[in-house]
Formats: structure tokens, sequence, C-alpha cells
């Protein structure tokens, strides 16, 4: 399901937030191992990620992930490039999973045949 999610607290010039799950993939550049998640948010410029694996702020994140056409995708694999800005806690609730935010600042389409993360 789509929504758009726009935060109240956040500027006029930033990019709209659409509340999409879909699967993601995400490492540190210099990393061989990638992490799973799910995103809870996306958008042109950014990416809310629900994990157990946090990264800490300003750590420089790839992610492998297909962004969909909404936030200006094309429904394939593609690399982002970009860095986390910041981390929650997960919540008291139960199944509650921590989440990170990051930018993305750089995009590479990746053929579908090409995008098994263990040779990325």
């Amino acid at each position: 399901m789509l929504r758009e999610y726009m935060d109240p607290r956040a500027p006029a010039c930033r990019a709209p937030r659409h509340a999409i799950e879909i699967p993601i993939r995400y490492r540190t550049p210099d990393a061989t191992a990638w992490h799973d998640g799910l995103t809870e948010n996306i958008s042109a410029s950014g990416v809310l990620i629900r994990t157990r694996e946090l990264l800490p702020p300003r750590t420089a994140i790839d992610m492998l992930l297909s962004l969909p056409a909404e936030v200006g995708g094309r429904d394939v694999p593609v690399i982002c490039r970009g860095r986390v800005v910041r981390t929650e806690p997960a919540s008291a609730g139960a199944g509650s999973e921590a989440a990170m935010a990051a930018t993305i600042v750089a995009v590479r389409y990746v053929h579908p045949q090409d995008a098994d993360p263990r040779r990325i």
C-alpha cells in the first residue's frame, strides 16, 4: 500500500516521502556482507530503514533495492550511495525493530541479473 507521508516538522523544500515497505539491503562501502531491512518510507533524497543492524550516524552506506516509480525509479535494482543521518532505537512494542534514516546522494541502476548481493 502506498500513501504519501509528510512530516509536519520537515522544511518545505524537502522531497515528498512515500510510505512504501520494500526489502532493502545495506552495508558500509568497505564491507562484503549485506544487512537486511525493510523501508518504512522513501523519497528521492532519503530512506527510513527498519532493521536490527544499525550503523552509526555519519557512516557512509551502500543500499541495494528496487526504487519504485513513485520516487523516480524504474522498478529495477539500484545501488544507492548515502550517509546515515540518524537512528531510532526499537520501541517497547512487540516485534518492533530499530530504524535508521539515510540520505540518497547517488543512484546507479543495475541489470537484474547482476543484482546478486554476493557479487556486488
